[in-house]
């Protein structure tokens, strides 16, 4: 793993084909506020957590990702192709052949936790899988967060007391209120303590 300069996001890129890969690596690395930590063709379970890196980006080349399989902010490069994709709170849908300035502006949105979608990708984006929020299932890590969410602690204070970013703790707050179909953190709180997910 390369250790990026403060200021800068870090970036892993994931792609099945090798030429894939050094073209993402060529456009994104001319961004100075983006490092490329990490390269692979796959994301195989729990190799890839967020306190390791601020967005992936994945190219699904037609495949489907598989559900559960990516924690950190993610930023997919997908075609008609794809008939499932994973979705969540802090996750971008682009066309594969988006620019690099396009997929630059989407690392960051979603490294904030906000989701994008790209105009001719929404026909595709509506096939998508039951989101995770149908089920009610929280992560170890999301129930983590959550219980020193319940405790008053602000972000900066979850990233320390866990040791991720800033970020990651944004997207994993995103990601319970979506599963709880909460609209704020208090209310989140409330909805778990009701349903047994914290102690009362």
């Amino acid at each position: 793993m390369i250790a990026a300069p403060p200021g800068t996001l870090r970036v892993a890129v994931i792609a099945a084909y090798p030429s894939v890969r050094a073209g993402l690596r060529e456009r994104l690395e001319r961004d100075p506020t983006l490092r490329i930590v990490f390269e692979d063709s796959g994301v195989p379970p729990g190799a890839m957590l967020p306190s390791e890196v601020d967005a992936l980006v994945i190219d699904l080349a037609g495949e489907e990702l598989p559900a559960g399989t990516v924690e950190a902010p993610a930023v997919f490069l997908i075609d008609e192709a794809v008939e499932s994709v994973a979705p969540g709170p802090a996750v971008a849908y682009l066309d594969r052949a988006a620019s690099a300035r396009e997929i630059a502006a989407a690392i960051h949105a979603v490294a904030e936790g906000l989701a994008v979608f790209s105009p001719a990708l929404i026909p595709a984006i509506s096939q998508v899988s039951p989101p995770a929020a149908e089920t009610g299932q929280l992560t170890d890590r999301e129930l983590d967060v959550l219980r020193l969410v319940a405790d008053g602690r602000t972000n900066k204070a979850i990233a320390r007391e866990l040791g991720i970013s800033d970020h990651t703790v944004k997207f994993h707050v995103g990601s319970i209120l979506a599963k709880l179909g909460a609209e704020s953190r208090t209310e989140a709180v409330s909805l778990a303590a009701r349903s047994g997910l914290l102690p009362l």
